[in-house]
């Protein structure tokens, strides 16, 4: 299989998962609203895009609170990319920090128990 092949596979994988872990915390946690599957479906894509590319700037940047809080402010930047999703995505919405938090806690969750699941092999 081509390794541009394993690539897409792997990304597409990773989008529907966050999709699904959207979903579950959706469902779980009041607070969280979507108005449209198509919707849950662009938050779990910009997510992962805030994911892939601004949590590690961040994560740079609080790496003294990360360390001292032994990685428990790591939730509180989850937390943080998931409002800004609720910010740029409209029809998803994200009510208070608490329901933030509690969604970010149910995502990592999901993202963590099914993403081993998927292994790719180069």
């Amino acid at each position: 299989m081509p390794v541009m092949e394993l690539v897409f596979t792997s990304m597409l994988f990773r989008w529907l998962l966050t999709t699904l872990a959207v979903w579950v915390a959706v469902e779980l946690v009041p607070g969280v609203h979507y108005d449209r599957w198509q919707t849950l479906a662009v938050a779990a894509l910009v997510l992962g895009v805030l994911n892939s590319f601004v949590k590690p700037i961040l994560a740079f940047f609080t790496l003294p609170l990360i360390v001292f809080s032994l990685g428990l402010f790591l939730v509180c930047i989850n937390a943080l990319l998931l409002k800004w999703t609720a910010a740029l995505v409209h029809g998803f919405s994200v009510e208070s920090w608490g329901a933030a938090f509690l969604a970010s806690i149910i995502i990592s969750l999901v993202t963590m128990i099914f993403g081993g699941w998927h292994v790719v092999r180069f």
